[in-house]
């Protein structure tokens, strides 16, 4: 006990008649603090969480080289958080030149200036606000996350610090493997294939808030980038009448529901077509195949499953290409040039044909992408859906 009072005195000491030790100390553990990323990562989730409101310029830019995809969008966000907003934890207001999008805890309302007119849906369960663009890695989005990102210790987080026209920045990595992070952030989505999904996200240092997030795929110089600025932590109260759509009925008027698109049924004779075939630009039909069992693909170019659909149907047409069997797959979305690009790098080993007649997709039912129709050698659909390769090859080998 005397030798622990005396070390203590010691010590004592030295910091009265030698402050600076004392200085040094405090600067080490702030520097090891501000090194550890754990404790950066907290501290910014922090400040998330204490967010009431908050109104903010949102810029998000999609750049896939490998896919020659291109695609920006901005506009102002504003975001009410509070425990009444029980659905999803917020309600929030996105206005750009296009229109404005709504979600008052009940209803997503969706105003489009060109034509004046108001779609109104009614939101059940937050998964329904899935798939909106202002959401994507958004303030909503990091809030919802970062709690998740701090608990796993499967997801590697490193920090550093970064600066941008001579101002130092927070920058905050980590990676997530084989899954994203919902719209909400509130969860993750699997991805089907192998991927390594890097995220840095630079923050202010004396506010804590995003500057930007930089969201790239590994081996890939693809892109997604959100840009924040003018974050206002306290801006001023929209009106409460802004939340209804029924404020806005002065303006707009109620957009009729479309009917939803009915995939063609198994009986149904297919529809004929003429299209344009992309290795030898002849004209085809699909006429011209009866007496074959005809697989039918639809797709376009910017699609995941898509992108994947193409190494099972290769697969498929090597099994029965030598039989009475067909693969055409049709694309009336895409131009010439874009549809080039898709198989230079996702070659196909069946015929493409392609058009500008969007007509052929609603003879078909045709309201997502890929889906396929195969079709007997009468000319009738014997299948219509999802790429199910089992229940395709079922399907032909009963059939041929």
């Amino acid at each position: 006990m005397n030798n622990l009072k005396k070390n203590a005195s010691a010590l004592l000491l030295l910091i009265t008649f030698f402050p600076g030790i004392a200085k040094t100390a405090n600067i080490t553990k702030k520097k090891h603090q501000m090194n550890d990323p754990i404790t950066l990562f907290k501290q910014v989730n922090e400040k998330f969480a204490s967010l009431k409101t908050v109104k903010y310029h949102y810029t998000r830019e999609f750049n896939y080289p490998s896919e020659g995809y291109i695609s920006k969008t901005e506009g102002e966000m504003y975001v009410e958080f509070a425990k009444e907003h029980d659905l999803a934890g917020m309600r929030f207001q996105y206005e750009d030149a296009q229109g404005f999008l709504i979600f008052n805890n009940a209803e997503l309302f969706n105003g489009k200036k060109k034509t004046k007119t108001i779609t109104v849906s009614n939101i059940k369960d937050q998964k329904n606000l899935e798939g909106n663009s202002p959401l994507y890695n958004s303030i909503v989005t990091l809030r919802n996350a970062l709690p998740l990102i701090i608990k796993d210790e499967s997801i590697q987080k490193s920090v550093k610090d970064t600066l941008i026209d001579h101002q130092s920045y927070h920058m905050l990595y980590f990676f997530l493997q084989d899954k994203l992070f919902t719209y909400l952030g509130s969860d993750f989505s699997k991805v089907t294939k192998k991927l390594t999904f890097r995220y840095q996200m630079i923050v202010d240092k004396s506010t804590l808030l995003p500057l930007t997030i930089l969201q790239t795929t590994v081996n890939s110089q693809d892109l997604n980038r959100i840009d924040f600025k003018n974050i206002d932590t306290s801006p001023k109260v929209v009106a409460e009448s802004s939340w209804f759509y029924s404020s806005y009925l002065n303006n707009y008027t109620i957009e009729a529901a479309k009917v939803p698109m009915v995939p063609i049924k198994a009986g149904e004779i297919a529809p004929d077509w003429e299209l344009t075939n992309f290795a030898n630009n002849n004209k085809e039909t699909l006429a011209q195949y009866q007496g074959k069992i005809i697989l039918l693909e639809f797709w376009i170019k910017n699609c995941g499953y898509c992108i994947e659909a193409v190494p099972k149907l290769n697969a498929l047409n090597d099994a029965y290409r030598r039989k009475d069997f067909k693969l055409l797959a049709i694309n009336t979305e895409d131009n010439r040039h874009n549809i080039g690009v898709f198989l230079d790098k996702h070659p196909a080993n069946y015929s493409v044909v392609y058009g500008d007649d969007p007509s052929i997709n609603k003879k078909y039912g045709i309201a997502g992408f890929p889906q396929v129709v195969l079709i007997s050698k009468n000319g009738t659909v014997l299948y219509s859906g999802h790429l199910n390769i089992e229940t395709l090859k079922q399907l032909i080998n009963k059939n041929l």
